[in-house]
């Protein structure tokens, strides 16, 4: 009997020792979350994410991130809790931009191909792309479903931003150099429709729009800023444009002027050009921009076509 009762203390014994949990690290709910490069492939970031809201999920060291041409290996296991952590691996190029967190890891330029790739966290996760489906307008990322959409690259400190690697939009040719100045043809006497055309082998990229105004609206100086009646956005890149509906001037000057200018896909517009007197033109909107078609600020760092 007494044998019986000393088993039975020392079988609750050990049972007891195994009445709090288990603890053991993991590795295996991290994905491939989100890529981003831009067009040729010197600012890229990958971001791997838990993904199950996992504590304990740290023990990645050693695991490597490949994509079909290239490899990098997570040197050490990360800290708990990982429920829902990133980790940010990025080339030089993206970690020197303004906004970009800092990469926990720093990956070659060009480490997956924006033409088609396939990136592993090994040997957990796998997301593949085929041509033409990354986004490179360096603003737009492509997320773990395929979809695209702003970038929000994260680190495991869980700082995150969202980057522009867009490159600066071009004026529209001026004739200047070797390029080709815009031309317009009337096609009805009244001029409600016209045919604009430009040089479209210079100064490429970017989406295109006319802005316009009345006399009374320009500039009574050199450096004096443009006022705007409106505009017709997103005409495309090919020329000629037939611009239908063109307004009529109703301030009594009888006329109406238009420029074509260039915004990249952050919104930002570029330059309008520069006065006879070498000043650069400005508008009514953020920055000296139109404030039209989207366009919040203006970059005019890219002197291609002015």
């Amino acid at each position: 009997m007494k044998r019986a009762l000393l088993f039975v203390a020392a079988a609750l014994t050990l049972l007891s020792g195994f009445s709090q949990p288990v603890v053991l690290a993991g590795a295996h709910t991290w994905v491939v979350n989100e890529l981003f490069s831009n067009a040729d492939g010197t600012i890229q970031f990958i971001e791997l994410r838990e993904n199950n809201g996992g504590a304990f999920e740290t023990g990645v060291g050693g695991h490597p991130v490949t994509s079909n041409g290239n490899s990098t290996t997570i040197t050490n296991n990360v800290a708990s809790p990982t429920g829902f952590r990133s980790i940010l691996f990025g080339t030089a190029a993206f970690a020197a931009l303004p906004g970009a967190p800092t990469p926990d890891y720093i990956i070659n330029s060009g480490f997956f191909s924006v033409n088609g790739d396939t990136i592993s966290y090994v040997p957990y996760s796998t997301l593949t792309f085929g041509a033409g489906v990354l986004p490179t307008d360096g603003v737009r990322s492509l997320n773990r479903n395929l979809t695209t959409g702003t970038n929000s690259p994260t680190n495991y400190a869980g700082q995150t931003g969202t980057v522009n690697a867009a490159p600066a939009p071009p004026a529209v040719p001026d004739g200047s150099g070797a390029t080709i100045p815009m031309s317009v043809t009337a096609l009805d006497a009244a001029g409600s429709s016209l045919s604009i055309s430009w040089d479209t082998s210079s100064c490429t990229g970017g989406s295109r729009n006319i802005i316009y105004g009345q006399g009374s609206q320009l500039p009574g100086t050199p450096s004096g800023s443009f006022g705007l009646s409106g505009s017709v956005c997103n005409i495309g890149s090919s020329s000629p444009y037939k611009w239908d509906g063109v307004p009529l001037a109703t301030d009594g000057t009888g006329l109406i002027w238009w420029l074509l200018v260039v915004n990249d896909a952050s919104g930002a517009e570029g330059s309008w050009g520069r006065s006879s007197s070498g000043a650069e033109r400005t508008g009514p909107g953020g920055g000296g921009s139109s404030g039209q078609c989207g366009s919040t600020t203006r970059n005019i760092s890219n002197t291609c076509g002015h």
